[in-house]
């Protein structure tokens, strides 16, 4: 009789064939044992797939590891050679003058300079000339909308001629037209005549192209104004050299402020300055009245009165923002100085605008003012084909005809 060890490894051995489940064998397994013997079966297999549950009082694991520093000779070495690389790439990435910079950086750099700025840097350098002169309309704008903002509205440039198209040039070119416009063209001793053939002879370009002449002739004067010395005078009928010469100058600066807006935005600098020396000399050059010995009081004369726009020190910053304070107390500028003779009692020679009592503010007419003069100028002046296209009828004149 075999022994209870034998039957159970006899059991063990056993071969499980295919298709045979775990409670077949098992059954089996029982079923030759004896039933009069106490045994216990261990399972010592795991189920696939199955994760080991995790009790809610166990935290999870955190890895706290980090990398050791490394040092070394070696590591010291690779650090301090990708240091140097890297101050050579900024080094490299720096630029080396302002001109490396974008161009609209640059350009919006030299929009907050002065024109007379922009113009000393122009000789700095060719390269520094050419990138003002390729952009100097784009520079002239900037300048003018944050500086002068109401200067370039009360000073419009005059338009060249070449700019007008055929038909108006030949009725602004009309000899009649030419006869009865020479009331307009009375040349005076401050102020060079236009020429027509080279800017527009309209009524506003006429009156443009005197304004900006007597901006350059009252900032030229300022120096005697200001130490109370006498603008020299001319008779009637002369023309002396030095003043032949000084007109011819300032024709040819407005010429080029025509073509150049770097130039036009010049001007209008040279009469702002102009403009605030007027209004602050009785602060920057008190009058120095010689008093007698029997005169116990001292009353100083105020020529021009220092409450227009009520500019202080502060407001000489190069910008005409104050020219756009409240005007019921300004009297317009509707007279162009006609003689220097009015330079004496010019406080603000602003023209082109008017206050709005109504609308508490300035009102600016200059624009739209060219193109209503040619408009007129080719109704009354473009002669006008006949009826048959052959023959040109010449428009009438508001002039009655003579009789004969």
């Amino acid at each position: 009789m075999a022994t209870v060890a034998e039957s159970i490894n006899s059991s063990f051995e056993k071969p499980i064939l295919t298709g045979e489940l775990p409670e077949q064998v098992a059954s089996s397994t029982s079923s030759s044992l004896p039933t009069d013997l106490d045994y216990t079966i261990v399972q010592s297999t795991r189920r696939a797939g199955r994760k080991p549950t995790i009790a809610e009082n166990e935290e999870p694991l955190v890895d706290t590891t980090a990398a050791m520093a490394k040092n070394s000779k070696k590591t010291r070495r690779l650090q301090k050679q990708q240091q140097k690389r890297h101050q050579r790439a900024v080094a490299r990435d720096r630029p080396a003058s302002f001109l490396d910079l974008p161009a609209e950086l640059l350009q919006e750099i030299l929009g907050y300079l002065r024109p007379s700025d922009v113009f000393r840097l122009q000789l700095l350098n060719s390269a520094t000339r050419d990138f003002i002169q390729q952009n100097e309309r784009a520079i002239a704008k900037d300048i003018m909308d944050r500086r002068y903002w109401v200067l370039q509205r009360c000073f419009p440039l005059p338009i060249r001629l070449e700019e007008v198209d055929e038909h108006t040039r030949l009725a602004l070119l009309n000899p009649r037209r030419e006869k009865m416009t020479e009331i307009h063209k009375k040349p005076y001793q401050h102020i060079k005549p236009l020429d027509p053939r080279e800017v527009c002879s309209c009524p506003s370009c006429l009156v443009a192209w005197n304004n900006l002449n007597v901006a350059l002739d009252f900032a030229y004067f300022q120096g005697h104004l200001n130490h109370r010395e006498p603008i020299p005078m001319i008779p009637r009928g002369s023309s002396p050299k030095w003043n032949s010469e000084l007109t011819e100058a300032h024709a040819q600066i407005v010429e080029k402020a025509v073509s150049n807006q770097l130039t036009y935005a010049a001007i209008l600098e040279i009469h702002l300055d102009s403009t605030v020396s007027t209004l602050l000399r009785q602060v920057r050059f008190p009058p120095q009245t010689r008093v007698h010995q029997h005169n116990k009081m001292i009353s100083t004369k105020t020529f021009h009165p220092s409450t227009l726009y009520q500019v202080t020190e502060r407001d000489a910053n190069g910008s005409d923002e104050f020219l756009e304070r409240d005007g019921a107390l300004v009297r317009p500028s509707y007279d162009v100085p006609f003689n220097r003779d009015n330079y004496y009692s010019l406080l603000a020679y602003v023209p082109n605008r008017k206050w709005s009592k109504d609308e508490r503010k300035w009102l600016y007419y200059a624009r739209g003012a060219h193109e209503r003069d040619l408009e007129w100028t080719r109704r009354w002046f473009l002669p006008k084909a006949g009826d048959d296209g052959s023959q040109p009828v010449p428009v009438p004149s508001s002039q009655p005809a003579m009789k004969t």
